[in-house]
């Protein structure tokens, strides 16, 4: 019986899913800037982390990025976003790779309940291609499609799983911009076992509202998973000078694994920072969750 290993597990559906799913590691956040926002980044245009948010938000991207994501999960667990946006003259095109490492874990048996002295891991990774184009000047759609793969031990799972989406950039109101997104629509194509799993495939919706001059974002998501319970989140960031972006936000799944865990208001919510030179920028995120521990995010972006 490995317990370590379901440890393990209960872990990332508590912290990041709310249901029990395959690939569940999908549903770890990506990015520190949108973590620090509570989550709340489907309507956020013009960030490249938008390949795991939104697809149709890479529409408004106007220039090459490149963006990279270390996150410093519970357990020594880790996990990792790496994309690429590539604006050409009609649509945008991006490539993506995220990944999620569990850890070693001591192999046990019903004959050796204290381990047998060896060790065994887990890692996942999700492959993706992403399309978006601006249909008008207001609207714009994108797809994203992704290979997936999960290996605990000896077992190993795949998968095949598409987002669709759409963002609405008003016109009557200057910095608005609303959303809509289904993520992880698909299927499992290989069990650890004997029977596929459920996708953890949810459907969210988002708005955005820039003011004073791009200096005060704030923003609010509503997401429905096909497994698992409501989620409602939002974040705001703030930029007192130029190269300073000061973040915080809040959402009802981050509340219930607080409380789960012991934890109080501050433990629902995340944190972070900034800051951008030139063509580079650097972002951190700090989201505490209480008796679990805490996690820690840093990305950084370039313009190509």
């Amino acid at each position: 019986m490995k317990l370590t290993c379901t440890l393990a597990l209960f872990l990332i559906l508590s912290a990041s899913a709310g249901g029990t799913t395959g690939f569940t590691f999908l549903q770890v956040p990506a990015g520190a800037r949108a973590v620090a926002m509570g989550g709340a980044f489907t309507a956020v245009p013009g960030d490249p982390i938008s390949l795991y948010w939104n697809p149709a938000a890479s529409a408004m991207i106007s220039d090459s990025k490149l963006t990279t994501t270390y996150t410093s999960y519970m357990m020594d667990m880790q996990a990792g976003f790496v994309g690429w946006v590539n604006p050409r003259e009609s649509n945008v095109i991006g490539v993506s790779l995220n990944y999620f490492y569990g850890g070693e874990f001591d192999r046990t048996t019903m004959e050796n309940p204290m381990g047998t002295g060896e060790q065994f891991s887990s890692n996942s990774m999700a492959l993706a291609g992403t399309w978006a184009k601006g249909l008008t000047e207001t609207i714009s759609l994108g797809v994203t499609g992704r290979f997936i793969y999960s290996q605990i031990d000896s077992y190993n799972a795949n998968g095949f799983s598409v987002d669709l989406g759409g963002m609405y950039c008003s016109s009557a109101i200057p910095g608005f911009t609303g959303a809509l997104v289904l993520r992880n629509a698909g299927i499992q194509t290989k069990a650890f076992h004997t029977e596929n799993d459920p996708m953890p495939t949810e459907i969210a919706a988002g708005v955005s509202q820039s003011l004073m001059d791009g200096n005060l974002l704030i923003a609010a998501d509503a997401t429905m998973p096909f497994e698992g319970d409501f989620d409602f989140a939002t974040g705001v960031e703030y930029k007192p000078i130029e190269m300073l972006a000061l973040r915080t936000g809040w959402s009802l799944s981050a509340k219930d694994t607080a409380d789960n865990a012991g934890g109080g208001f501050v433990d629902a919510m995340g944190f972070g920072m900034g800051t951008r030179y030139n063509q580079f920028s650097l972002d951190y995120a700090w989201k505490p969750f209480a008796d679990l521990g805490n996690t820690h995010r840093i990305s950084l972006g370039v313009d190509i």
